[in-house]
């Protein structure tokens, strides 16, 4: 989804758009402008350092063919490894979080071509505070590193009556909590299970099934089922666009609560469209919130806090409710606004190029 709106967006602004993707990667409605090429990351044995030199003979042969002026790496655990081994120059890398967070210490093989990615990057971008931190950390030099939230497209997703919309999806009139994020171990599901199991008052709680976790999501299933929460519990297989911003328009409550996180992209949708948020107690979330952060953080794995913070926001009086979505909604433009964020990204592109 990162990738997907920052490429669209340059092709949007006139610019010539390859978008280079692993063979195991769905491309399934990227904007036709759009050139795909497809590559095979590993040989057809995976074999260690043999499947690595495989891949990187397929990327160079791609980058000899579409001749790009600068390769951008979007992820640096996989696709900016990728770039540093293919030799190409200039490269741009992009952390988003876990590749930068977690990845490096799962083994010396990741530290090390972490390492080689963000020293010999011609810019690396982060999304968050955090990320400039510990990307500094692992190797990225200060001089061409900076700040880049993916920011949300604030004109898209804004303040709507969008109740009737929710309603005619089949969810239902008992007030919504919307945890966006997918439902895998990372993002804690379990933990949003248990704090709705133990409300005072009865919501639908709605989830979507997009890139589930499977073994996790049948777990998920059996939690709801052993806490009677079946006729409260909403996983939807593929919300659309339009359903997502009428969830964040219509939530009364907004979650999310992984162990790790950047930036939270669906944290910035939801305070774009005025939603009470309650996000877990990181760097990035609160970077995201920042003066409302106190309120709206839980510690990571608490069910009881998470449960007391939609209990008070449920709770909440008309007006009060009005001003917090009034506050979140302003930080989300002044802060984090997507075309703003990415016209910054457009300026370093041509300082990268002019000083190839």
């Amino acid at each position: 989804m990162h990738s997907r709106r920052w490429v669209e967006y340059f092709v949007d602004r006139g610019h010539s758009v390859a978008w280079l993707l692993s063979d195991d990667v769905p491309d399934d409605g990227v904007d036709p402008r759009i050139e795909v090429h497809r590559y095979r990351r590993f040989g057809p044995r995976r074999i260690p350092f043999f499947s690595s030199l495989q891949g990187r003979g397929a990327l160079r042969a791609l980058l000899l063919e579409v001749r790009p002026e600068i390769l951008h790496a979007q992820y640096v655990s996989q696709y900016g490894w990728q770039a540093r081994r293919a030799g190409f120059r200039p490269y741009v890398a992009t952390g988003w979080g876990s590749d930068l967070l977690l990845d490096p210490s799962r083994s010396l093989r990741a530290g090390f071509w972490t390492r080689q990615v963000l020293g010999h990057a011609a810019l690396v971008t982060v999304p968050s505070e955090q990320l400039m931190d510990v990307a500094r950390t692992l190797g990225a030099r200060t001089d061409r590193l900076h700040r880049i939230p993916f920011g949300v497209d604030t004109r898209a997703f804004s303040p709507s009556a969008a109740r009737d919309a929710v309603e005619r999806a089949g969810l239902g009139a008992r007030p919504i909590v919307f945890s966006p994020r997918a439902i895998r171990p990372l993002y804690r599901q379990e933990t949003v299970l248990r704090a709705i199991a133990s409300l005072r008052q009865e919501v639908t709680l709605v989830m979507t099934a997009r890139h589930a976790d499977a073994v996790y999501l049948a777990r998920l299933r059996a939690q709801a089922a052993e806490l009677g929460m079946q006729d409260r519990v909403r996983v939807i297989d593929e919300i659309g666009k339009e359903l997502m911003t009428n969830l964040f328009q219509a939530a009364e409550v907004v979650v999310s609560v992984p162990a790790s996180d950047g930036l939270p992209i669906s944290v910035l949708e939801a305070m774009a469209c005025g939603a009470p948020v309650i996000s877990t107690d990181l760097p990035g979330p609160r970077e995201a919130l920042g003066p409302h952060a106190e309120s709206l953080v839980v510690p990571v794995g608490d069910p009881a806090a998470l449960r007391d913070a939609i209990d008070r926001l449920l709770g909440l009086a008309t007006s009060d409710r009005r001003a917090l979505a009034e506050a979140l909604r302003q930080r989300a433009v002044e802060e984090f606004d997507f075309r703003t964020w990415m016209e910054r990204m457009e300026g370093l592109y041509f300082a990268v190029r002019a000083a190839a």
